[in-house]
């Protein structure tokens, strides 16, 4: 296994861990919008890495692509809903569209210092 799947196995466990973290927080009432949008990022910038390894993980191609989709819609209706964005262009900035979310991911993954996708 190559030094990239091995990160993106590790980036999936760690978000699988927000994951759970995340829903333990649900049921105790205490999440926040900042601890929901890390995961959300989180989430949505893993995804995006998923789509692009799609081949070498033997992914079915349509599945994460839809992933990728529904992640980074999620991430920009959490920012629009809270202004929480980091990036140049807010959420709310009329050239965000369905079609280019991943790169609303993108920037958010940059302004935030994650691993780029």
């Amino acid at each position: 296994m190559t030094e990239d799947l091995w990160s993106l196995l590790r980036s999936t466990c760690e978000v699988q861990r927000m994951g759970d973290e995340l829903r333990v927080s649900d049921a105790a009432g205490t999440t926040t919008p900042e601890q929901e949008r890390e995961y959300r990022l989180c989430r949505a910038a893993l995804a995006q890495r998923h789509l692009a390894a799609a081949d070498a993980t033997g992914s079915d191609l349509q599945e994460a692509r839809e992933d990728a989709e529904l992640t980074a819609s999620l991430l920009w209706k959490h920012d629009t809903l809270h202004g929480s964005h980091r990036g140049s262009l807010p959420a709310t900035h009329p050239g965000w569209k369905a079609s280019n979310l991943g790169d609303y991911v993108r920037q958010e993954t940059d302004a935030a210092g994650l691993n780029p996708c």
